[in-house]
């Protein structure tokens, strides 16, 4: 895909950027993801992930969870509580179940429905700022961030790659 002039306009701040450029929003515009979730995180990354060009395509899930999927790249999974967010970027899982339980600290699903509203854009951000990541081939391999907005801290470690599980297609 070639952008054109209109397009370059559009997106110029990006393209300045020395991790996006030209070919990288090139493809960013060539790139399709699908966004599932039901409330205000899962919308506020669709519309993140949409304005740097890439085709979104919005699917409803469950409340107080996202999942950003790049067909063929990765996906982003994150799962927000009360006041804090956890973000899971995979790279080299197979699929979302072969994610080990070790990944997801504490409860973060925790809280009335009605509370989940806090870390809500900290959270999609983030979540769209991976999804990014994922599909400019950035993000070479998988990730765990945590945000919590009660203690004031945000941190990070590595997930290592996946080799499948049960309910993964059979690679040959």
């Amino acid at each position: 895909m070639t952008l054109g002039d209109d397009l370059v306009e559009r997106y110029s701040r990006q393209i300045l950027l020395p991790e996006v450029g030209g070919r990288g929003q090139e493809q960013l515009c060539a790139t399709r993801a699908a966004v599932a979730g039901s409330d205000g995180a899962a919308a506020f990354a669709a519309t993140l992930l949409a304005a740097a060009g890439v085709q979104v395509e919005c699917r409803t899930g469950e409340a107080g969870t996202i999942s950003v999927t790049v067909p063929g790249r990765g996906v982003v999974l994150a799962r927000i509580g009360r006041s804090t967010g956890i973000v899971v970027t995979l790279v080299g899982h197979p699929c979302t179940r072969c994610v080990p339980a070790a990944v997801w600290p504490g409860d973060a699903a925790s809280g009335p429905a009605g509370e989940r509203a806090e870390p809500a854009q900290a959270v999609g951000a983030l979540v769209a700022a991976e999804g990014l990541r994922v599909a400019l081939g950035l993000a070479a391999s998988g990730r765990v961030q945590t945000l919590d907005l009660g203690r004031g801290t945000f941190g990070g470690r590595h997930v290592p790659a996946g080799d499948g599980c049960d309910a993964c297609p059979r690679r040959g």
